[in-house]
């Protein structure tokens, strides 16, 4: 092999590196920027809550939040899990209201997006949000979330 072949071997696979690298960095950040809009979603939604027990004394109903939600035009959030019904009045305002799972790839990884009952929304990495979550759970809502759901 002459040196201008090696050469031209040597720019080829610089190039493909460079190309692997640039889409893995993208799609990092297309997770990040996903993960950044539905947080901010749900941020919304936190505000929402905080009106309504301003003005109600009381958690809304999840229908309330969904109806609010079609006001954002954020389809990032997707389907979320709402715990009203399971939080006594007058509980701690770190108790976990309101979150949605997020399966991204790399990088940012498996987590949830969760709303306190006081509206704080944060990422919380998947193990840590399960101990978090099994510490709040009743056995009323475990027996429910444990049932198929039918459609």
């Amino acid at each position: 092999m002459n040196p201008r072949q090696k050469s031209t071997i040597i720019r080829f696979v610089i190039v493909i590196a460079c190309t692997a690298v640039f889409v893995a960095v993208m799609l990092n950040v297309r997770d990040y920027v996903n993960r950044a809009e539905a947080m901010r979603t749900m941020e919304r939604l936190g505000e929402k809550v905080c009106q309504y027990r301003a003005k109600y004394n009381s958690t809304p109903p999840k229908s309330y939040l969904t109806g609010q939600r079609t006001d954002f035009q954020d389809a990032r959030l997707g389907d979320f899990e709402y715990r009203a019904p399971w939080i006594e009045f007058g509980a701690s305002p770190d108790i976990i209201l309101a979150y949605a799972r997020k399966n991204y790839q790399f990088l940012v990884g498996k987590g949830y997006i969760v709303m306190r009952l006081d509206g704080h929304v944060e990422w919380m990495e998947k193990d840590n949000f399960e101990a978090v979550l099994k510490k709040q759970q009743t056995e009323a809502e475990i027996e429910l979330l444990q049932k198929p759901r039918e459609f």
